[in-house]
């Protein structure tokens, strides 16, 4: 049986966020929110999601708007592209590799007006087809298990803490990243 890291103990008197002034001064890069939000997401999509993606032949970035589009389908292009995260050209051309694979597709809206479906930014209707939701419905059981294997190596108040610690960031920051987007 393979034995958990034990989690590295920080004391009070080693956070540098604990007596941080408004100005930021003595701050390091490493200790940079950013920094260290950017170096656990990149862990783990490193150590945990992508190890199982690769048993569906699945990327990242598939994999998040296969789910997306499982759960809300059928929605916008700009609405898939909001949810994600992910910028307008990077969920074009996934989706269109995920259409080619037969797990999504995407039909052009016709406005009644319009002479041709090909115009300019015409709105775009995503939908799964049977094959992606088969897909997602493999891939969602094994996902779920390697998060809460993670998240289970927190206490319940660490993850309470955690969970709302991020809501509140994000409610702070994240209308900003919507506005990036184009939304």
């Amino acid at each position: 049986m393979q034995q958990k890291p034990r989690a590295r103990q920080i004391s009070k008197s080693s956070c540098p966020w604990l007596k941080l002034p408004r100005s930021g001064s003595g701050l390091n890069v490493e200790d940079f929110l950013t920094f260290r939000m950017n170096r656990l997401s990149n862990a783990l999509r490193t150590n945990l999601t992508k190890a199982y993606l690769e048993d569906f032949e699945l990327s990242l970035p598939e994999w998040r708007l296969l789910a997306l589009v499982a759960r809300f389908s059928p929605l916008r292009f700009s609405e898939v592209t909001a949810r994600s995260g992910m910028d307008k050209g990077q969920v074009s051309r996934t989706l269109r590799v995920m259409a080619k694979r037969g797990l999504t597709k995407m039909k052009v809206i016709r406005d009644r007006g319009s002479r041709s479906a090909e115009a300019l930014a015409a709105p775009v209707m995503v939908s799964i087809t049977a094959k992606g939701r088969g897909l997602y419905r493999a891939v969602l059981p094994v996902a779920r298990k390697r998060q809460a294997e993670v998240l289970m190596t927190l206490s319940e108040a660490d993850r309470y803490a955690l969970y709302a610690t991020l809501d509140k960031l994000f409610q702070t920051v994240g209308r900003g990243a919507a506005d990036e987007n184009g939304e």
